[in-house]
């Protein structure tokens, strides 16, 4: 965590000086510690200028507020501005700025906190590597990554980042100029803003736009390939589990991996992770690594170190029965990943499903509970789910004459659990991340 002087940010800003000093900043008093600098966010739902009060009793050193508040400053130093998310980020920026680490930028619809973690895990083996916390990857996650989890000393950073509209992913490389980024995978997530695939792809590809970026990595299989290959100049590399044609691929022989790389090729153990769906998020991270320099040798010794994010296929067993936590989020594909992971019941336990809706996928909504309904046949005995958009994996699964359950709330799918569960059960639990499906092991 950052010390910083608050006539320093303001030189930065070109404001009138300051005197203080911060250590660390935040935009959530819940989560402020003492000495932070607070930034007063405005937005749709609440204003942190609101929330000025609180943060002085919780200890912050001072707060950035917009130029035109005439409020109280509950004892605290004030650094006024124009725009306090610009703030923000135009501070994260000057750090980077004043930075030599190299930096990995990493997006994708799926897959890109769990590779951005096997990077930083793969990259640790020969570098000093600092990495954005959590799903930090937002216009403001990223740059309170940059000034809470980096210290000045790395080698290199590796960053996550997100996009819900266009344009989004440019104003992110502005901040932190990429000098190796990767595209895990094209999927519908935040589907409402995008009228096709095609152009979710066009959006994730603005991650190769900076000039300073002199590496792309991408999914072999992205349906627009080559006109994500032409965004920018740099070099594009390509990867892909079982695709001999993709610069980077791998396949696995027995209890090994073999990855083909232009750097050669690299017999790896198997995974201890669950999910052979990681695979490719592990290759991705492998590309990287190999781009940067590690040897094939620091990647084996790196692959028993690999660990899944939170709510990402946890195992936990509560009351006999074994509940499979992957409830971060989710997709079609990421539902079709955690379906086929489940491991076997015990005894006559049986595989249990349980979902909420997907969010955000618009006029995609019908076609992808249908998809996940007709996979979701193969793998699990009894379907329970929630939410308006559920009716489609109700119906498709009634006419198959299987056990299905179709809720409206919440707390109708916890009671359902509470009903049903029994000793020896394997229990999926998956979801959007609004839902907060992980929270029914607290409530069962």
């Amino acid at each position: 965590m950052r010390v910083f002087s608050f006539s320093y940010i303001c030189q930065l800003l070109g404001h009138v000086p300051v005197q203080g000093m911060g250590r660390g900043v935040c935009v959530d008093t819940r989560l402020l510690e003492k000495g932070n600098l607070f930034f007063a966010l405005p937005g749709a739902q609440v204003d942190g200028h609101s929330y000025l009060e609180e943060a002085a009793k919780k200890g912050a050193s001072g707060a950035v507020v917009k130029e035109d508040y005439h409020g109280p400053n509950f004892g605290m130093p004030l650094i006024r501005v124009k725009g306090v998310l610009e703030a923000l980020q135009s501070l994260a920026k000057h750090v980077k700025k004043g930075s030599q680490a190299q930096v990995v930028a990493v997006t994708g619809s799926i897959g890109k906190t769990t590779t951005k973690e096997f990077i930083a895990t793969l990259l640790k083996e020969k570098y000093k590597v600092a990495h954005s916390p959590g799903n930090s990857n937002s216009q403001i996650g990223l740059p309170l990554a940059v000034l809470n989890h980096t210290t000045g000393d790395e080698d290199v950073w590796v960053i996550e980042m997100g996009m819900t509209h266009p344009g989004n992913l440019t104003q992110l490389t502005q901040i932190v100029p990429p000098d190796v980024a990767i595209v895990t995978m094209t999927t519908l997530v935040h589907a409402v803003n995008f009228a096709s695939l095609e152009e979710i792809g066009l959006a994730k590809g603005e991650i190769f736009s900076h000039p300073k970026t002199r590496v792309g990595i991408l999914d072999y299989r992205i349906v627009n390939r080559q006109a994500l290959e032409a965004i920018g100049n740099c070099r594009k590399i390509t990867f892909a589990v079982d695709e001999p044609q993709a610069a980077y691929s791998l396949r696995v022989d027995g209890s090994n991996m073999i990855i083909k790389a232009p750097q050669g090729e690299f017999i790896l153990p198997l995974l201890s992770v669950p999910g052979n769906h990681n695979r490719h998020n592990f290759l991705g991270a492998a590309a990287v690594a190999l781009e940067m320099g590690v040897t094939g040798e620091q990647i084996q010794a790196a692959v028993a170190k690999l660990e899944l994010p939170e709510c990402r296929l946890q195992f936990v067993e509560k009351n006999g029965a074994l509940f499979v936590n992957d409830a971060y989020n989710a997709c079609v594909p990421s539902i079709k990943g955690a379906l086929e992971s489940l491991p076997a019941p015990k005894g006559n336990g049986r595989k249990i499903a349980v979902l909420s809706e997907m969010a955000e996928l618009g006029g995609f909504a019908e076609a992808c509970h249908k998809e996940v309904a007709e996979h979701a046949l193969q793998y699990v005995d009894l379907m329970l789910c929630f939410g308006p958009h559920c009716k489609t994996i109700k119906e498709i699964w009634e006419t198959a004459g299987r056990s299905v359950e179709w809720f409206m709330t919440r707390d109708e799918i916890v009671h359902a659990v509470r009903k049903h569960v029994k000793p020896g059960d394997v229990v999926l639990l998956k979801g959007a991340r609004s839902r907060k499906m992980d929270k029914i092991l607290e409530e069962i």
